[in-house]
């Protein structure tokens, strides 16, 4: 099994970006990653989903397992680990997919409680999830994901207010998640979301954050002020060298400390 320090520490995971972030695009702009990140993708029975329709499924492993094979291959051809992100309305529909992930070769799974949906938010879930109010929902999702699968487990939360973050991180790590991804929104000298990350060092096993990094200094700033990890979503999007140039040169950065 995959080991988060391992993988990732002082190195670049190309975020979820969904819509455009299938094996083939993934393989493209996340070469040279430690990790990037397919989907996110939904998994509901509706059929008017407001998200791209390649990233929606009906919750059937037989739609799925095909696409999920098929592109987790895909993907790996970039050099990087593979994990796969999720977002659903039903617990037991999240768990069918990252089995199915799992059993499609991806290296890590995650949930996506970072949304703003409607369909999320309005059950507690999404960016809801990691408030105080919903945290006996957080541990009961977070708990459940963790006995369904035997990858590594990623939660991906926002900054939708910095003590409830906290909070939230401080729960995943009490219940055994190795990996929190926080969007800290940017990543500028002044960013409330720095402090947040300071936080939180050493809290969880591995911390991965993002949110405008788009150059070598930014993920450094991210890196010194506690992360383990950084992530790297629209700027990409727009140079699909980026990931891999960031990550040589944050390894280069620690064997010279070394």
């Amino acid at each position: 099994m995959s080991d988060p320090v391992d993988d990732l520490e002082n190195g670049v995971v190309l975020a979820e970006l969904g819509g455009y972030g299938d094996g083939p695009y993934c393989a493209k702009h996340g070469a040279g990653a430690a990790l990037v990140m397919l989907g996110t993708y939904i998994v509901d029975p509706s059929d008017n989903v407001p998200y791209p329709e390649a990233f929606v499924f009906k919750p059937d492993r037989s739609r799925y397992m095909p696409y999920l094979l098929k592109h987790v291959a895909a993907a790996r051809t970039g050099g990087s680990k593979v994990g796969i992100s999720v977002a659903t309305v039903e617990i037991s529909h999240t768990l069918d997919f990252l089995s199915a992930a799992e059993a499609a070769g991806a290296d890590y799974v995650s949930l996506c409680a970072h949304s703003s949906m409607e369909m999320f938010v309005r059950e507690g879930l999404g960016e809801q999830l990691c408030r105080r109010e919903n945290a006996a929902l957080l541990k009961e999702w977070a708990s459940a994901i963790l006995e369904g699968v035997n990858i590594p487990v990623i939660f991906k939360i926002g900054l939708t207010e910095p003590a409830e973050t906290v909070d939230a991180v401080h729960i995943l790590a009490s219940i055994g998640i190795p990996v929190v991804h926080i969007n800290i929104r940017q990543c500028k000298p002044e960013s409330e979301g720095l402090d947040v990350l300071r936080e939180l060092s050493g809290v969880c096993q591995c911390l991965i954050s993002g949110g405008g990094i788009q150059d070598v200094e930014g993920a450094r700033r991210v890196l010194a002020a506690g992360a383990d990890a950084i992530a790297i979503g629209t700027a990409a999007m727009k140079d699909p060298a980026l990931c891999g140039h960031v990550q040589e040169i944050l390894r280069e950065d620690v064997s010279i400390m070394l």
